[in-house]
């Protein structure tokens, strides 16, 4: 392992604890002038924050450099375009149609077999749906499907 490599993660460690400090601060000064959740909008950010706080940590305390060759070299871009087309796809086709296939994408691009992608976009977009709208009560686009 090269120190040059070790010395990248710690910096990269560093950036993920600078950025999870200003995210938990952002979170706490969060103003509202509706309150449609009695904690605020400031428990999920802060969570987030918190996460990044500890990978960063473990980043600085014990580098992990072992970064392999990329098998397939095409897969970052193409995962670049998928989560774009997720994101425009999302209000015309609705939550669970757009879920699907984002994560059918996803499970392509990391060499998963068509059939399996598909039953992976499916079982996603139900759990994911069933999360936010069912149990957190967000609201999510409905698209074209009769939710």
């Amino acid at each position: 392992m090269s120190s040059k490599g070790l010395i990248a993660d710690r910096v990269l460690g560093l950036g993920f604890m600078v950025l999870g400090v200003l995210a938990a601060y952002s979170a706490w000064t969060l103003q509202v002038p509706f309150a449609a959740d009695p904690l605020g909008p400031t428990p999920f950010p802060v969570t987030v924050a918190l996460i990044l706080l500890v990978c960063g940590g473990l980043l600085v305390l014990k580098p992990v450099h072992r970064f392999e060759p990329i098998e397939r070299p095409a897969a970052p871009p193409l995962m670049v375009v998928a989560m774009a087309a997720y994101a425009l796809l999302m209000e015309p086709l609705g939550f669970m149609p757009a879920t699907a296939l984002m994560a059918c994408a996803v499970a392509l691009l990391f060499g998963a077999r068509i059939v399996f992608s598909g039953g992976v976009g499916i079982i996603t977009a139900v759990a994911l749906w069933l999360l936010f709208d069912k149990l957190l009560d967000l609201p999510l686009p409905k698209g074209i499907l009769p939710l």
